[in-house]
């Protein structure tokens, strides 16, 4: 897979929790696509909206979109849940 290149699931709803543990590790469900991700923030859309997890290190540890389950790793400064404004809206407003 290709670093920063969106990555999509079958159209198939999953609940959608997030549980964050001592700002290290960030486990999610219903994920149901990514966006975007770099070693400083994830971009994803889960069925509760587009969300952006930003801070230092992080990797993707874990990510089955079939079944909507992805972990995250690194230091974890900020979760984000933003508007849509179109597509990767939240990229062009970091950009900017």
């Amino acid at each position: 897979m290709e670093k920063g290149a969106p990555v999509r699931a079958n159209a198939v709803k999953k609940p959608h929790t997030l549980s964050l543990e001592n700002r290290q590790r960030a486990a999610l469900t219903g994920v149901s696509e990514v966006l975007a991700f770099d070693e400083n923030q994830v971009v994803l859309m889960t069925e509760g909206g587009e969300l952006a997890l930003a801070g230092e290190g992080l990797h993707v540890t874990k990510l089955m979109l079939e079944e909507g389950h992805m972990a995250v790793e690194g230091k974890i400064d900020s979760v984000v849940y933003t508007q849509r404004g179109g597509r990767r809206g939240w990229l062009r407003r970091a950009k900017a």
